[in-house]
């Protein structure tokens, strides 16, 4: 998964090949499939916006996180409207149902592999560092324990 400023320029990329496909009447598929990817990293990240972790809390970067994500999907609704009005143009209703098929499908895999992935990886950093946390305070309480018996002469 990448941030959503990088998933819209790689939408606005796409968008400009598929143009450019569409109207030489070549197959578009990939960039299609490119911008299919972008849209389904955009809305993940607005998903993610929504409920920020602990540490994107703390640090403030939620708050430009959920920026991003909602201009990069301001944006992109535009670059949507456009592709399936040419698609509706080249390839028909049918054409156009074909492609939010296609839409569902890549987003559900997605879902499926990489996002699923990046939740693991976010939580076993946060369990680590939750760890580490807990561990740090185990052993200052552990030292200040120590220094009072010490004082009191019991060790």
């Amino acid at each position: 998964m990448i941030d959503p400023i990088s998933a819209l320029s790689i939408a606005a990329s796409a968008v400009s090949s598929a143009k450019t496909l569409l109207a030489a009447g070549r197959d578009a598929s990939g960039a299609l499939s490119k911008f299919a990817g972008a849209v389904s990293d955009v809305n993940y990240a607005a998903e993610k916006a929504k409920n920020p972790s602990i540490f994107a809390s703390l640090t403030g970067s939620a708050e430009q996180a959920a920026i991003d994500a909602f201009s990069a999907q301001k944006r992109l609704q535009a670059m949507k409207k456009e592709i399936e009005t040419i698609i509706m143009f080249q390839h028909g209703p049918k054409g156009l149902e074909e492609y939010k098929d296609t839409l569902r499908k890549i987003r559900a895999q997605r879902k499926k592999t990489a996002y699923r992935k990046a939740e693991i990886k976010e939580a076993i950093i946060m369990w680590v560092v939750g760890g580490i946390i807990v561990m740090a305070g185990v052993a200052g309480l552990a030292v200040v324990l120590y220094l009072l018996g010490k004082q009191q002469g019991k060790w």
